[in-house]
This record gives C-alpha cells, sequence and structure tokens, in this order.
C-alpha cells in the first residue's frame, strides 16, 4: 500500500498530510497562505539586508571615533605637559612688573624729585 498521489501536492512516503484528489493539505488556502509567507520572507531579507549594511556603517563610526578618541587624548596629554601653571603665570607677571615699577621711580627720581626741590615752600 502507498499513500504516494500523484499531483503537485502529492506525499512521497514520508508521512505527514496526506494529500486527497491531489490538493494541498490545509484545503485551498495553501497557496494564498504560502504566497503570504514568501512574501513576508522576502521583506525579511530586505530588512536584513538593510541592517547588514547599518551595521557596517556603524562599525565604520566606531573605529572613526576610536581614531578621534586616541587624537583628542594625545593632544590633551601634549597640553598638559606644555601649559602654564599658575605659579609659573604669578612669576611671570612679577618679573613683567619689576621693571615697570622700577623704571616707574627712576623717571620719579630723575625728573619729579628736582621739580619738587625747585618749588617754594
Amino acid at each position: 500500500m502507498s499513500n504516494v498521489v500523484s499531483g503537485k501536492w502529492g506525499d512521497k512516503g514520508g508521512g505527514g498530510g496526506h494529500t486527497v484528489g491531489g490538493n494541498p493539505p490545509g484545503g485551498e488556502q495553501m497557496e494564498a497562505r504560502v504566497a503570504k509567507l514568501e512574501s513576508h520572507v522576502e521583506y525579511m531579507r530586505r530588512d536584513i539586508s538593510d541592517l547588514r549594511s547599518d551595521v557596517k556603517a556603524m562599525a565604520a563610526d566606531v573605529v572613526s571615533l576610536k581614531v578621534a578618541t586616541s587624537s583628542a587624548g594625545t593632544k590633551l596629554e601634549h597640553i598638559d605637559k606644555h601649559m602654564v601653571t599658575k605659579g609659573q603665570l604669578s612669576l611671570y607677571a612679577l618679573l613683567t612688573l619689576l621693571p615697570i615699577i622700577g623704571g616707574g621711580w627712576w623717571v620719579v627720581q630723575q625728573y619729579l624729585a628736582p621739580l619738587l626741590r625747585a618749588l617754594p615752600h
């Protein structure tokens, strides 16, 4: 006894849903359901392809971010090594002000003192 029925939907003896008169199991709606599933699979393939390209773009962005972060870190180290501290800035200000104050004192001694001595008391 063979369960094989000739036709497109015939069962080759592997068990499962047998066909009757060449009709697929599940009735007339089987072809519509399979077509719907095939459509969904195509959408899924397209979405997976889009996801793959998005993941590749994100991977490239991550590499760019790593390079930029490394570059920024190197620049910050360079700035930190060559940055002027508050103490150094105070010393520079003092070394600049001393000659200016000394020059002003010299001007007062040279010009203003004789003028003040010449004034009547």
